[in-house]
Formats: C-alpha cells, sequence, structure tokens
C-alpha cells in the first residue's frame, strides 16, 4: 500500500510540475524548483549555421528561466536540420530558408526572425553598389573582374556556401533562379564565418552573409541602390532576405515545443532584435 501511495505522489508531482511550467508567463523572471522533470530536461538542435547563434542566445535566456534544462545546439547547414526532424533525431531543426515542398511532410515551421543575405567585400574595395542583374553576372561567371563593374583591375574572387547551407540555397533561388554558381575563380566556405574571415582578408573577394553575421573588415555594398538595413527588408525594398525558422515534428518533447513558444514570446522576440536579426511579431 506505501509503495501505491509513494507512486501517486509521484505521479501528481509529475502533473503539477507540467502545469506549472506550462502556465508560467514568459514575461515575468520565473524561478521553477526543482528544475525541468529530468527525463526532459535535455533538448536537441540541429540545423542551420546562420540560426544557431540566435538559438544560443535565445537558450541563454531560455535557461534564466528554467536552469535545469540543458541544451544541445548543433549545426550542419538547414538541410541537415530537415532530414533530422524526418528521421526523429532531435527535438528542434534550424532552417535559413523556406522548406521545398518534398520536405514539409511531418514538419512544422516556426518561423522566429527574418535575415538579410548581405553582399560583402573587401574595406579597400571601392565597390559600393551592384545591381541584382550585375551580381547574377558575377556568379555565373559573365563578369569575372572588378573592372567591369567600375572596380581596380582585378580578378573577383567569388566565395560561395556549400550545398547544405541554407544561406547558400536562398541565395541562388534569389539570385540564380536556383542554379548553381559557375564562376570561374570561386571559393566554398563551409560556414558564415569563413565567408566573413575570406572576404575581411582578400581585397579582392565577393561573399554573402547573414545580417547577423557581419563583421569587422567587411564593407556591406547595396543592390540595385538599396542598403541591407532592416528597415529596407522590412519593407520589401531589399531583395536578398529569407526566413529564420525553428522546426519540430511529431517526435519533439513538449520541452522542445515550450522553446518554441519562448523564441515566439515577446521576450524572446527582443532577443532577437537585440543580436541584429528582424523580428515576425
Amino acid at each position: 500500500m506505501r509503495v501505491k501511495r509513494a507512486s501517486m505522489i509521484c505521479v501528481l508531482t509529475h502533473v503539477c510540475m507540467m502545469l506549472l511550467l506550462t502556465k508560467c508567463s514568459w514575461g515575468e523572471q520565473v524561478t521553477i524548483s526543482p528544475p525541468a522533470i529530468a527525463d526532459r530536461g535535455h533538448i536537441t538542435f540541429a540545423g542551420s549555421t546562420t540560426v544557431q547563434p540566435l538559438a544560443d542566445k535565445l537558450g541563454q535566456t531560455f535557461q534564466e528561466l528554467l536552469p535545469g534544462v540543458t541544451l544541445d545546439i548543433a549545426a550542419g547547414g538547414s538541410s541537415v536540420g530537415i532530414q533530422a526532424i524526418h528521421d526523429g533525431v532531435v527535438d528542434i531543426g534550424m532552417a535559413s530558408r523556406s522548406l521545398k515542398e518534398d520536405e514539409k511532410e511531418g514538419i512544422t515551421v516556426h518561423q522566429i526572425a527574418v535575415d538579410v543575405i548581405a553582399m560583402v567585400v573587401h574595406e579597400t574595395n571601392p565597390i559600393n553598389n551592384l545591381s541584382l542583374a550585375q551580381l547574377e553576372a558575377i556568379y555565373r561567371g559573365q563578369i569575372t573582374n572588378w573592372q567591369e563593374v567600375g572596380g581596380v583591375d582585378d580578378a573577383i574572387v567569388v566565395i560561395i556556401r556549400a550545398k547544405s547551407s541554407g544561406t547558400r540555397d536562398a541565395f541562388d533561388e534569389i539570385v540564380l533562379s536556383g542554379d548553381d554558381p559557375t564562376a570561374p575563380n570561386q571559393q566554398t566556405a563551409i560556414t558564415a564565418g569563413n565567408v566573413a574571415a575570406i572576404v575581411a582578408e582578400n581585397p579582392h573577394a565577393l561573399g554573402y552573409v547573414g545580417f547577423g553575421n557581419l563583421e569587422a573588415g567587411l564593407k556591406t555594398i547595396s543592390i540595385d541602390g538599396v542598403q541591407p538595413t532592416k528597415q529596407n527588408a522590412q519593407d520589401g525594398t531589399y531583395k536578398l532576405q529569407r526566413p529564420l525558422s525553428l522546426l519540430t515534428g511529431p517526435l519533439t518533447t513538449p520541452l522542445g515545443q515550450q522553446f518554441v513558444d519562448y523564441a515566439l514570446s515577446d521576450n524572446g522576440q527582443q532577443v532577437v532584435i537585440e543580436n541584429g536579426w528582424i523580428p515576425v511579431k
């Protein structure tokens, strides 16, 4: 009888904890004690290298509310995150592009921010603007020298991302109508940080990074006379932009869904703003 009574107490404790976690207000600083239930205290992520640092920032404030939660935020690219949700091997996928029709089944997309794809050159490059047509011609290998677009007489070193990158996929769709870049003098960078490092060191390089990945030593250039700013992205005048999303599936845990809800709360969207992205709310 004592064993059954103890089991009932454990069940009631479990239910009460779940109700507390569900009803707490994200607008308040809440300390939950004891911490999140042990078997649900770990959230796993995989996917976009662009979303990863934003998920990490959101995770830091999420853990202030739920100090018993641990987060494992891996990258790998948007395609990796999408496949990981299909396979049920992580709680949350991360994507920095729209899902294709054959990828959508069984996945719920939660857009948490808008990211601007900024074209960047070395800070000493005199070029300040390219038309969208010129940008396309450069990445198709039809324009190969900076002199052809008003710059110095040097070959353009084109920096692209790996095929698994959501930034690459979005850029190819917007600029190249979905085709692969065919510039003769191009280099592939694995992450946005790699792109930034290469361009910051090479005066002849041209690359693209998400708005949240701009670093010292880079100069952003206008496209068709429009600078990559939050306002220009919000009003639609700057065309190189894409969604940043968290993905969930049938095997996502309640705690994983709670993280998504937090990212879309007022507090979560404030984290988005403070770290250089454009909020969806």
